[in-house]
C-alpha cells in the first residue's frame, strides 16, 4: 500500500525525495576497553567505503543483469567502530521517469531473505553488525531499510579485506527467481 501510494503521488508529478538518515557517532572519549581491543581483521573493516565493481553471476557461469541497480550503481558502505552499518546503493540513471516502470515492479516485490531489496532504484538500509572472523563473514543485522521487509533481517556477506579493497560475495535470487554469487568490490574511502 504504502509503495502504490508513493506511486500515485509521484504519477500526479509531486516532488518527492527519499532519504534514509544515517547516524554513525564515534566518539574517542567513550570507547570501551571491549572496542579498544578489537582485532586487526575488524580494524580493517572499519571505515566508509565505495563501490567499484558489483558483478552477479549464475552457477553455470553467466552473469545476471539487474535491473534494478543496473550494472555498476553507485554505492557507500559505512562500518563504524561501535558495531554500526549503513549501505546506500543507487542506480546511476536514476530518473523520474524510471518511476512508472519501477512502481509497479515494486508493487509485486515479494522479497527474498538473503538480500535487501531495490526500490525505485535505490536500496538503503543501516543497523548493527556482528563478525565471524574465522568464517569471514559479517552479519548486517537491519534496524531500518527502504522496503519495510527487510527491517529485522540479518543478512550475511562472505568478505575478505586486501590493502584498501574491501571484497564481499554472497549467494542469493534475483527477483524473477535466478539464484546467482553476487561479488561486490569496495574501495576504502580517503
Amino acid at each position: 500500500m504504502l509503495v502504490a501510494n508513493l506511486c500515485r503521488k509521484l504519477s500526479v508529478g509531486v516532488m518527492l525525495s527519499i532519504a534514509v538518515p544515517v547516524a554513525l557517532v564515534q566518539s574517542q572519549s567513550h570507547v570501551s576497553d571491549a572496542t579498544a581491543s578489537h582485532s586487526s581483521v575488524r580494524a580493517r573493516l572499519i571505515g566508509s567505503w565505495r563501490l567499484i565493481s558489483r558483478e552477479s553471476r549464475r552457477e553455470n557461469g553467466q552473469v545476471e543483469t539487474d535491473q534494478g541497480l543496473a550494472k555498476l550503481p553507485l554505492g557507500v558502505l559505512i562500518y563504524d567502530q561501535s558495531g554500526h552499518v549503513a549501505a546506500q546503493l543507487s542506480r546511476r540513471d536514476r530518473t523520474v521517469s524510471i518511476f512508472n516502470e519501477e512502481c509497479s515492479a515494486a508493487a509485486e516485490t515479494k522479497g527474498t531473505q538473503d538480500t535487501a531489496q531495490t526500490v525505485l532504484g535505490y536500496d538503503a538500509y543501516f543497523g548493527t553488525y556482528t563478525l565471524n572472523e574465522k568464517e569471514g563473514i559479517v552479519t548486517h543485522h537491519l534496524e531500518a531499510a527502504i522496503w519495510p521487509g527487510d527491517i529485522g533481517k540479518n543478512i550475511d556477506r562472505h568478505f575478505t579485506i586486501s590493502g584498501d579493497r574491501l571484497t564481499i560475495v554472497f549467494k542469493t535470487t534475483t527477483k524473477e527467481g535466478v539464484k546467482v554469487t553476487r561479488t561486490l568490490t569496495w574501495e576504502r574511502m580517503k
